[in-house]
């Protein structure tokens, strides 16, 4: 099949949509010997596609992966850093294909990411705009359920308005607790800077699920296999 040859790229697992079109933006592509430009179009193992200089398997050989991530604190939520900090790639570079993030996390933030080397899943669950996201909040103190409410109601952060389907405390220690926030658009940080615009001193942000995938079981900095059905349920 004939396609723009960024898309190739995330089907084949070798970076997402976006990543594989800085990798042509690079000149580090090529087809048939002649460097890639935004827009061109290949066929996968009739035309010769190099990613600094080496060929693409066919999309046979390459098997579909899916799994589910429990981000540490302080992990860069791409492959490489050219600062030098703890990325994704320090925890499955021993898996024998290249996987890459559904999404974004930022740094601070904890939790479940989905990761995989199928950019077309990949790309259905990222424009989805019915999946929740659960995220568990520690804040300081007990909020009251004024302030609850006022999350409740949501608010523009920047660009983009964040209305959390549900908002309510799950847990109250000494003197801090955890309140459950339920959103179907939103990122972690969206979700962080919507509690301190409320007045909230957030100590933590934790992804607990995406849809009906959790992180039961799964340590942080440790991932588990997914089934592609468990993906297709999600969509």
């Amino acid at each position: 099949m004939h396609e723009r040859v960024q898309k190739i790229l995330a089907q084949l697992g070798i970076a997402s949509r976006r990543k594989a079109e800085a990798l042509i933006r690079e000149g580090v592509v090529t087809i048939n010997g002649k460097v890639a430009q935004l827009g061109d179009k290949a066929t996968l193992g009739k035309d010769a596609i190099k990613v600094r200089g080496k060929l693409l398997q066919t999309a046979e050989t390459v098997e579909p992966l899916y799994l589910a991530f429990n981000k540490p604190k302080g992990v860069i939520t791409t492959m490489s850093d050219p600062s030098g900090r703890p990325t994704l790639s320090d925890y499955v570079s021993k898996l024998k294909v290249r996987v890459f993030p559904v999404g974004r996390m930022d740094y601070n933030s904890e939790g479940l990411m989905l990761l995989t080397n199928d950019g077309a899943m990949a790309e259905k669950i990222q424009k989805s705009r019915s999946i929740p996201r659960v995220y568990h909040i520690k804040v300081k103190g007990h909020p009251e359920p004024a302030a609850i409410s006022r999350v409740m109601r949501g608010g523009r952060i920047g660009e983009h308005l964040v209305r959390p389907n549900s908002v309510k405390v799950v847990e109250e220690l000494a003197s801090k607790s955890f309140v459950e926030v339920v959103l179907t658009e939103q990122s972690a940080s969206d979700v962080k800077a919507l509690f301190e615009t409320r007045g909230f001193l957030v100590e933590r942000v934790i992804r607990t699920s995406i849809g009906h995938i959790t992180l039961k079981g799964l340590k942080p900095g440790h991932f588990r296999y997914l089934k592609k059905v468990q993906l297709e349920a999600l969509i």
